[in-house]
C-alpha cells in the first residue's frame, strides 16, 4: 500500500509481493486483504493470481469487512479489470444488507466498481440510489460525478436520482474540476437526463 501511495511502481518488487501475498492470503485479516488489492490496482500492476487468492480468502469473510473495506476491495477488482462473477455477487449480497452504514464515498465507489466491471446488479443499484438520494448534500463533487457516471454506464434507469444529482451539482459547479464536469455532462446525456439549467451553467463554466 505504501509503495502504491507513493506512486512507486517497481515491477519486480510488486511481483515478489504478489507471490508472497498469494501464498498467505488466507492468513490476512479483512483490512489487509482490502489494502493489498487496492494497492495493486492503484499502482496499475496486474496480478491475476493474487486477486484470485484474495477473492477466495475474502469470499468467506465478507461480513467482517468494513463498508470502506468492501468498497475499496470491489473498486480494486474493477480497476484492475479482474473479472470474478462469484466474487461480485458475494460483495453485492454483503453490501445490500449494510448500505445504511456506507458513507457517500463508499456508495459512489461501489456503484462505480459494478458499472466498470459491467456486472449487473439491479437490486444493489436500486438500494445505492435510494441511500444516495437521501445524502446528496454530503457527496463531494467527485462523488456526485462518479455516482452519475456509474448509473449511466451501468444503464440502470434512475431518473429521479440523476435529476437530484444534477440539481445538487448545479449549486456547486465551481467546486468541480474539468474531469468531473465532463464526466457529469456525459453521464446525464448518456442517461437522457440533460438538465437545461445545468448544461447552460456547464457551458459558462
Amino acid at each position: 500500500w505504501a509503495f502504491a501511495r507513493a506512486e512507486h511502481r517497481s515491477s519486480a518488487l510488486f511481483d515478489a509481493l504478489a507471490a508472497a501475498a498469494e501464498k498467505r492470503a488466507a492468513d490476512f485479516n479483512p483490512q489487509e486483504l482490502s489494502n493489498t488489492v487496492h494497492a495493486f490496482a492503484k499502482a496499475g500492476h496486474s496480478s491475476p493470481a493474487l486477486f484470485a487468492a484474495v477473492a477466495e480468502a475474502s469470499g468467506r469473510r465478507l461480513a467482517e469487512f468494513t463498508p470502506q473495506g468492501l468498497a475499496n476491495t470491489v473498486w480494486a477488482f474493477a480497476t484492475a479489470d479482474v473479472a470474478s462473477h462469484a466474487f461480485f455477487e458475494a460483495v453485492a449480497a454483503a453490501a445490500l444488507s449494510r448500505l445504511s452504514a456506507f458513507n457517500p464515498q463508499d456508495l459512489a465507489s461501489t456503484a462505480y466498481a459494478f458499472a466498470k466491471a459491467a456486472h449487473a446488479s439491479p437490486a444493489l443499484f436500486e438500494q445505492i440510489g435510494a441511500s444516495a438520494a437521501r445524502r446528496l448534500p454530503s457527496f463531494t463533487p467527485q462523488g456526485l460525478s462518479t455516482l452519475a457516471w456509474a448509473f449511466a454506464a451501468a444503464g440502470h434507469s434512475s431518473p429521479a436520482l440523476l435529476d437530484a444529482v444534477a440539481a445538487a451539482a448545479a449549486a456547486r459547479l465551481a467546486e468541480f474540476d474539468p474531469q468531473g464536469l465532463a464526466q457529469l455532462a456525459w453521464s446525464l446525456a448518456k442517461a437522457c437526463r440533460p438538465d437545461d439549467a445545468l448544461f447552460a451553467a456547464l457551458a459558462r463554466a
